[in-house]
């Protein structure tokens, strides 16, 4: 039996036909060339691309999928940490959902696009992060509210997913950021 199949029946909220669902989807993912689109995932599977679009519609708590997945690494006597930071694609476009400037360290300067925050563990012993959550930054609306905000936002959601071992959070300079 694969990863995917014993943890998705540790999920027992999961229905049969949506467990199917997720295990045809993340075995082609892993075997799929170019875009991961509706009709690219359906070429390389014995599932139509209508039906792709219907079971996205649902929701799927992949952060437990996740944890659960890295169960094995937390019961691990390696010491553990935890890694949060963020990534910045260039989007063009004006209707694209999050769309704001945010920094790129590419360029050095913001820019128009997206970014997500990624939470991950990290295990020292072996110099391994492994993502555990990932959440598009939001788009500034408020303006009491940074980005910082939005961070942590992403961190208190997800920080029950942690293994209990978990002591330090790395992150970069900019979010000891002081208002």
């Amino acid at each position: 039996m694969c990863l995917i199949e014993t943890v998705l029946r540790q999920m027992s909220s999961i229905p049969a036909p949506q467990r199917k669902f997720i295990t045809v989807l993340l075995t082609t993912l892993m075997c799929l060339r170019g875009k991961a689109n509706y009709r690219n995932l359906s070429r390389y599977s014995e599932i139509h691309e209508k039906t792709y679009s219907r079971w996205f519609r649902r929701e799927f708590d992949f952060v437990e999928f996740n944890r659960l997945s890295l169960s094995g690494i937390s019961a691990s006597s390696h010491s553990l940490a935890a890694a949060l930071d963020c990534s910045f694609t260039g989007k063009s476009g004006k209707h694209t959902h999050g769309l704001d400037k945010f920094y790129n360290s590419q360029h050095g300067r913001p820019e128009k696009g997206l970014e997500i925050s990624t939470l991950a563990i990290v295990d020292v012993a072996y110099n391994t992060a492994y993502s555990l959550s990932t959440r598009q930054t939001p788009k500034l609306d408020n303006p009491d509210e940074t980005r910082v905000d939005g961070y942590l936002q992403h961190l208190k959601e997800d920080r029950h997913a942690l293994p209990q071992g978990i002591r330090y959070l790395l992150t970069d300079g900019y979010y000891s950021k002081v208002r």
